[in-house]
């Protein structure tokens, strides 16, 4: 059985998909990795990534900002600032809740053999996300 680290946020109202992308990278988070993108367009719950190559980044981050997609969850991997430690962002239907599983060589709390970092994933992702109305960050870590 494998861990899952999970952290969910709740935004007042619903944010706007392809800002907050763009706002990650201007913050240092990347969405490639070994020169690919992993991205989901769920249109029929089968939660299906794709990777596709680097250079389709600009529009893919364009496309989950468009409206046909507010009603379907959308999807990206990505690395963390300066790191190799990352995971899956999900936008979900409406907009104004988002998930990020860490997914991607998943950072150890301290002296732990078994729970996660949570507060190093905060961290990164709270001061970005703060900008977009965040109103509840709730967090769940599982061996």
């Amino acid at each position: 059985m494998s861990a899952l680290t999970g952290i969910d946020f709740t935004f007042d109202t619903p944010i706007d998909t392809s800002a907050a992308l763009r706002k990650m990278q201007n913050d240092g988070i990347s969405f490639i990795r070994e020169g690919r993108v992993s991205s989901l367009f769920d249109e029929n719950g089968m939660f299906d990534w794709k990777d596709v190559s680097a250079s389709n980044l600009p529009a893919i981050i364009a496309e989950m900002g468009e409206v046909r997609w507010a009603h379907a969850t959308v999807g990206i991997s990505l690395l963390l600032r300066d790191s190799q430690r990352g995971g899956d962002l999900l936008f979900h239907p409406g907009r104004s809740a988002v998930s990020f599983m860490a997914t991607i060589n998943r950072k150890p709390l301290s002296d732990s053999s078994r729970f996660c970092d949570v507060g190093w994933y905060l961290d990164n992702l709270v001061p970005i996300l703060e900008g977009f109305g965040l109103r509840e960050v709730e967090v769940r870590d599982s061996v």
